[in-house]
């Protein structure tokens, strides 16, 4: 008791004891319960800050090292991730090797992923996710496509001939190019449900530009601000049309094929789209009503609307055409096709396909019946979004003559030099991919698919001789192009 008495005595008084402990008591509460949350979370800010900086997130929402040059996106939010899909119907054909069509899945990949928010400088905020949707019949071939970092989806067409209603369609759908039916299976890029937006094309396409202002306008409201500016900005082919308040796709006509007084077919290698399975199913009734009419007249087509006549027409590129028009109509918006889904066609006419000679005072005039249309043989190519590697013929091809033969450039219905810069475009994409792939793994067998020699200044190298037989292949080794889409790409083999 003493002791006790001796050290109150030190403190002062006794009496003061407990308030004095009780006082202590709050500061230790208020250091372990408020002070040090609040230190272990600025720390953590401090981390993440540092991880993002060196980080992306990943089209899955992991965060993955940005090995291209250590940016990062200037937002910790997980972006929204548009769906890029392709179809592959058949390995090949006459107009493509199954080289040429894997090296053009490549830089198809490549471009997509130097278009989007994992390459900081593009400007863009959207991720991606590919998607390569096979028929049956290719299923064989398809494998590669697995180890770019498409996701495969295996399907037969959603519409076999046989279940066809009407007679002429059931009967001639086969004939239909490119692939008859089976192109039915492009429709099933509106069942990936798991993005707000779908982007398909054919394999034989090549981004240049962000496509960021369609992806705003179709997924924000035209009266906030954003959404407003990004309809702004979009180049349609018909300026003074209103655009609809919920934008459903994007797409393109395909003009240079037009006949006089009839109306113009979708271009099908390009389409923008908001995926839905109702909209899928009601372009599967219709192409089991089979209401096709044959012929060339004004009623002929999808419905006895006019949509037929052409190239495609009772697939691929008249269907759409008539669903958007007539099914769907005001849910769509047409986008100006010497911008985006360039074709450096000929839209005027002037020659071949479908002109008729004895429609003299149509010659030189516009086939989209206004006054002022834009050649699209001639658009800068600073301007071009994206390109559809039609009428300038397939890079991979190293086609570097012009004239009527066959895989010549067709001055009939294109030019020569435009499509050399064109061309040049995807040689340029290759040529990046090669470049990194060398900085990347070392390997220096890359820089053999660079030795070429024909027309080097616009084929880069890829190119020994004139046609199919002269290209050359992309030729990094196996562990080279794995180690290359890992850390470029983010994609594991």
């Amino acid at each position: 008791m003493a002791r006790i008495n001796s050290i109150s005595h030190r403190r002062g008084d006794s009496g003061q004891r407990r308030p004095l402990c009780s006082v202590r008591l709050l500061l230790f509460v208020v250091l372990f319960v408020i002070i040090l949350p609040l230190l272990i979370w600025v720390q953590a800010q401090y981390y993440e800050a540092i991880i993002s900086s060196s980080s992306v997130i990943a089209s899955d929402g992991d965060v993955v090292v940005n090995r291209n040059n250590g940016a990062s996106s200037s937002s910790t939010t997980t972006p929204t991730t548009i769906a890029y899909a392709i179809s592959l119907i058949k390995c090949s054909d006459f107009q493509s090797s199954t080289s040429g069509l894997l090296d053009a899945a490549t830089i198809l990949r490549h471009s997509i992923h130097k278009q989007s928010i994992r390459t900081p400088s593009s400007g863009s905020k959207y991720d991606y996710k590919l998607y390569a949707i096979v028929h049956t019949n290719a299923a064989s071939c398809s494998n590669i496509l697995s180890d770019l970092g498409y996701e495969i989806i295996v399907k037969d067409s959603p519409v076999q001939a046989e279940e066809i209603r009407g007679e002429y369609l059931r009967k001639h759908i086969h004939k239909e190019w490119c692939c008859g039916s089976d192109e039915f299976v492009k429709l099933l890029a509106y069942t990936i449900l798991d993005h707000p937006i779908v982007v398909h094309t054919d394999i034989d396409f090549m981004y240049v530009k962000p496509m960021d202002d369609l992806y705003d306008a179709m997924l924000l409201p035209s009266s906030e601000e954003g959404g407003r500016l990004a309809r702004e900005r979009i180049e349609m082919e018909y300026p003074d049309k209103v655009m609809p308040e919920k934008i459903d796709a994007f797409l393109t006509r395909d003009y240079h094929q037009v006949i006089p007084g009839r109306k113009a077919a979708f271009q099908a290698g390009f389409i923008v789209l908001r995926p839905d399975m109702d909209t899928f199913h009601r372009y599967l009734e219709i192409i089991r009503e089979g209401n096709y009419v044959e012929g060339f007249s004004r009623e002929n087509g999808w419905g006895g609307k006019g949509y037929g006549g052409v190239v495609g027409s009772m697939a691929m590129q008249g269907l759409p055409a008539y669903f958007y028009d007539e099914i769907k109509p005001n849910t769509s918006v047409e986008l100006n096709g010497c911008r985006y889904n360039h074709m450096g066609a000929d839209i005027f006419y002037d020659d071949v396909p479908n002109f008729i000679r004895k429609y003299k005072d149509l010659h030189g005039k516009c086939r989209r019946n206004v006054e002022g249309c834009e050649d699209c043989r001639k658009t800068d190519v600073e301007l071009i979004k994206n390109i559809h590697f039609t009428n300038c013929r397939k890079p991979w091809n190293c086609a570097g003559k012009g004239g009527t033969q066959k895989g010549y450039i067709d001055p009939r219905t294109a030019d020569y030099d435009h499509c050399m810069k064109v061309i040049r475009k995807w040689h340029e994409m290759r040529t990046d991919l090669e470049d990194s792939i060398k900085e990347i793994t070392g390997d220096t067998a890359v820089f053999d698919g660079q030795k070429g020699e024909y027309k080097k200044d616009i084929f880069m190298g890829h190119c020994n001789d004139d046609g199919q037989d002269g290209y050359i292949p992309i030729s990094a080794s196996k562990d080279a192009m794995a180690t290359a889409a890992e850390q470029i790409w983010s994609v594991k083999w």
